[in-house]
């Protein structure tokens, strides 16, 4: 063989042993970011001890928060008075508004910004459950209320099978609000949504429409002496509606609760209340993940945090619930807040508040 020829087979040999070496490293790569599944419970870190919100006169139940760029934080909370009992959420609770200078707290109190609208509107009663998201330039205050109707039922079931979500809209957190006259979901022929709509929570979705997750119940539900919970999924074009509900139900296999829904790198995520420990085998807060927002699994890290509250003085607080779990993210897109209602364990009703958790950066 030629010495050009041996050059030749060598310089192809060469290059041949570069793409394999390349192929080789390529694959034994770790998986891009966007690949690697959240764990959410890794996150978690110990509570300031001003990090709580409570009121001696009040229930205070759920907080949702926003920040705008004057570094203001807008929290918005389910409250209502003690003297009306734990169950009086269904018929006086109102959303209030409190402010801080950092996410963590201390938040203050500053005013009321909702309560129900009185007889003849479809928020005749209460206004509960605030979830508050920026899209735009606008702020939306999705929410739950309902109307005095007899169905036949108990008066307690009269109330909560009439619950329906709603919107309002503001140029500010702080207001004013304005409320959309009419409950921007109803029952739908054919769709996956029966007895009553409640807990929404929204997200933007990649092509610019908008994805809504939200507890309902099955067929039936008002004649069953079981209580289960099904969620549903619906989408809409705008933060408003109208929306339309998919066809199958999620999160069927056991009864979840208040869930918290969002778009993060390549998928939806939502986080929820697994009520009576059948997704993680604990009374938890857990995690399901979606590529599309409609089949739903749980996430590779499920388990987000039992009902507890470990402290930055190293005690820990066991609940009774941890509940209506809500998420800060900064301005780089991630959880750094996780805001949630609590009842200490084994007290009364009477020791419930919101408390603010936060989350580190992803490792």
């Amino acid at each position: 063989m030629s010495t050009v020829k041996q050059k030749r087979a060598w310089l192809k040999i060469l290059c041949l042993t570069v793409l394999i070496l390349s192929g080789a490293c390529i694959t034994g790569h770790k998986k891009p970011e966007a690949a690697l599944p959240l764990d959410l419970g890794k996150q978690i870190q110990p509570v300031p001890t001003h990090s709580v919100l409570a009121d001696t006169a009040y229930y205070v139940w759920g907080g949702s928060m926003e920040r705008t760029e004057d570094g203001v934080c807008h929290l918005l909370y389910a409250r209502w008075p003690k003297e009306k009992g734990f169950q009086g959420w269904l018929k006086t609770s109102e959303i209030a508004y409190a402010t801080a200078d950092d996410p963590a707290g201390p938040y203050t109190f500053q005013k009321t910004l909702l309560k129900g609208f009185g007889k003849g509107n479809w928020n005749e009663e209460s206004a509960h459950n605030p979830h508050i998201k920026k899209f735009g330039d606008k702020y939306y205050l999705y929410f739950i209320s309902h109307r005095k109707e007899d169905l036949g039922l108990s008066d307690w079931l009269n109330h909560i099978f009439t619950q329906r979500i709603g919107v309002a809209i503001a140029d500010h957190p702080s207001g004013p609000w304005k409320v959309l006259p009419e409950p921007i979901i109803d029952y739908q022929e054919g769709k996956a949504a029966n007895g009553y709509m409640v807990n929404p929570s929204v997200t933007q979705r990649p092509d610019g429409s908008y994805l809504m997750m939200f507890k309902s119940r099955p067929p039936n539900a008002e004649k069953s002496k079981e209580f289960k919970t099904i969620h549903c999924i619906a989408t809409a074009d705008s933060p408003t509606g109208p929306f339309t509900i998919a066809e199958k139900p999620i999160l069927t296999k056991a009864t979840a609760e208040d869930p918290y829904v969002w778009y993060q790198r390549d998928r939806y995520y939502a986080l929820v209340k697994d009520m009576y420990a059948k997704y993680t085998g604990h009374k938890s807060l857990a995690l399901f993940e979606s590529f599309e927002g409609f089949d739903w699994q749980p996430s590779e890290h499920i388990m987000v945090t039992k009902t507890e509250i470990i402290w930055e003085s190293g005690d820990t607080t066991a609940l009774r619930n941890l509940e209506r779990p809500q998420l800060w993210f900064d301005e780089n897109g991630e959880p750094k807040m996780l805001f949630a209602a609590a009842w200490v364990k084994g007290q009364s009703d009477s020791l419930t508040f919101n408390v603010h958790i936060p989350l580190s950066d992803k490792k």
